[in-house]
């Protein structure tokens, strides 16, 4: 199946499990805000040079002393995020997948030419390698930045044999996101420090700032439970931000998966159970999509024929 054919299913059955007080004309509306925001967030990485791309204003707003990790979100014009920090001086490395580090390497290496910048001012580590907690450490001795976008997209089957302690549970309005705790349990490991760094609309001008929170360092003596609780609340506050500011602006909507803690417990659902479903036609095969329920229930065409 096509990702970009299944991105609006998707997309309605995660937006309805969050606002379920939302009418199929709520969520049109709501879904055509969030691709035109996507489109104009591309449209926001050109020309490449820095000075025409930023806003000087609201790089004047960023420190210039950061250390550590600096998490972020797919959120806003998340992609000048980088781009801000190089303007600002910092070198940076970027944890990412193989999948993003090879369609952004070309882009990479001609806004490094095109602006003056060293070829290793802007870094990525490879997620997916045995050897990336090493590169991290090596990048953050470097007095390198390292940036990380945290996605709430793990899967159910990938999730059941984990314990619980391992993900970090935000309540968002009817429902909630899951987030590894993996990032917080190394900053505490090695006393890294972390920070906030989000895109953020100005509700006066429309326009997009960086929005940093206040630095998260591990306390001397302090025990694992008393920095997670810490970090924990600084991530709560970080996402209902984007959920209370402007929630259509996030980009995973569509890329979430719920995790069930009680795996067993779920049940087939039955056709009585069905309460909306969409007709979809991929591959030259028919499917309802039960949005309530996120499944997929493929129709058997030539049976339709024959009867």
């Amino acid at each position: 199946m096509n990702n970009n054919q299944l991105t609006k299913p998707f997309w309605f059955a995660n937006v309805w499990n969050f606002f379920p007080e939302f009418t199929v004309e709520d969520l049109e509306i709501n879904y055509l805000r969030w691709s035109a925001y996507r489109k104009s967030f591309a449209r926001m990485l050109q020309p490449v040079q820095l000075d025409q791309m930023l806003d000087a204003s609201c790089l004047e707003m960023l420190p210039t002393d950061l250390t550590g990790m600096v998490i972020s979100f797919h959120y806003g014009p998340y992609r000048l995020i980088p781009r801000y920090l190089l303007a600002a001086g910092y070198k940076i490395s970027v944890l990412a997948s193989p999948g993003i580090i090879k369609k952004e390497q070309k882009e990479t290496e001609l806004l490094m030419q095109l602006n003056n910048l060293e070829a290793d001012s802007l870094r990525y580590i490879d997620a997916s390698r045995r050897t990336v907690l090493k590169n991290i450490l090596s990048d953050l001795n470097e007095k390198r930045l390292v940036l990380v976008y945290l996605d709430a997209d793990e899967g159910v089957n990938r999730l059941a044999t984990k314990g619980t302690r391992s993900l970090l549970k935000v309540p968002v309005a009817a429902s909630g996101l899951y987030f590894h705790a993996s990032i917080a349990e190394l900053a505490f490991r090695f006393h890294i420090p972390l920070s906030f760094l989000l895109m953020e609309k100005n509700e006066n001008n429309g326009l997009w700032n960086l929005a940093l929170s206040k630095g998260l360092r591990c306390k001397r003596a302090e025990q694992p439970d008393g920095f997670m609780k810490r970090f924990k609340g600084k991530l709560n506050r970080a996402i209902n931000r984007i959920v209370m500011k402007e929630w259509t602006a996030w980009e995973n909507w569509p890329l979430i998966h719920f995790y069930h803690p009680d795996l067993k417990e779920r049940k087939v659902v039955s056709q009585d159970a069905l309460t909306w479903v969409m007709p979809i036609y991929l591959q030259e095969r028919a499917f309802f999509f039960d949005v309530k329920n996120r499944q997929f229930f493929e129709l058997k065409t030539d049976n339709l024929l024959k009867g």
